[in-house]
C-alpha cells in the first residue's frame, strides 16, 4: 500500500532528526509491503515526538494494515485530523482505514475532503481514481464512449486543472 512520501513539517508539530528518519524509514517499510516494521519505526518515533500529526496519522494506518484493529486505527488518524486539519494527508491516511474496514463510503468523503483542501495534491487524487469514481460524461444522451464524450471530456479535465493553479 502506497504512502504519501516523505515527511513534511505540518502546524503544531514537534519532531527531532532522529523522529523524521524514523519516520521516513516507516514510510519506506509501508512501500515495500512490510507494515509490521514501519508501525515499529512509528512507534520510536512517536515515543521521540507523540503530539506530531504525521506520525500520529502513519501510525493509524499501520495498525490497520498490520493489526488490522480498524476502531483503534480510526481513534488515532481521526486524533490526528483534529491535530492537524488541514493536511490532506491525514485525511487520506483515514480513508484508507475506512476502506480497509470495508466503509467505502466514509473513504469516498475524506478522500473528497483531501481533495478539496489541495486540490493539486496527488495524493487524494489517486485514492479517488483508485475507488473508480468518475465524473459523469459531458453529453449524457450519448455513450461514455462516443467520441465526442471523450475529446469534450478530455478538454474539460485539462480546463479545470488549468482553473486550479491560478
Amino acid at each position: 500500500m502506497s504512502s504519501a512520501g516523505t515527511f513534511q513539517e505540518t502546524e503544531g508539530s514537534v519532531s527531532t532528526h532522529e523522529s523524521n528518519a524514523l519516520f521516513n524509514r516507516a514510510i519506506e517499510m509501508l512501500n515495500r509491503n512490510r507494515p509490521s516494521a514501519a508501525r515499529k519505526h512509528l512507534e520510536q518515533a512517536l515515543q521521540i515526538s507523540p503530539q506530531n500529526p504525521a506520525y500520529l496519522s502513519m501510525y493509524g494506518l499501520c495498525v490497520a494494515i498490520d493489526a488490522e484493529d480498524f476502531e483503534s486505527a480510526r481513534r488515532i488518524c481521526e486524533k490526528a485530523v483534529r491535530m492537524s486539519p488541514s493536511d490532506p494527508i491525514s485525511r487520506v491516511n483515514l480513508g484508507k482505514v475506512f476502506r480497509l474496514q470495508g466503509d467505502n463510503g466514509s473513504a469516498y468523503e475524506e478522500f473528497l475532503a483531501a481533495w478539496q483542501l489541495d486540490k493539486l495534491h496527488p495524493a487524494p487524487a489517486a485514492e479517488l481514481t483508485r475507488m473508480g469514481i468518475r465524473r459523469p460524461p459531458v453529453f449524457r444522451f450519448l455513450p461514455r464512449s462516443h467520441w465526442a464524450n471523450i475529446y469534450v471530456g478530455r478538454l474539460r479535465s485539462q480546463l479545470l486543472r488549468l482553473r486550479f493553479r491560478f
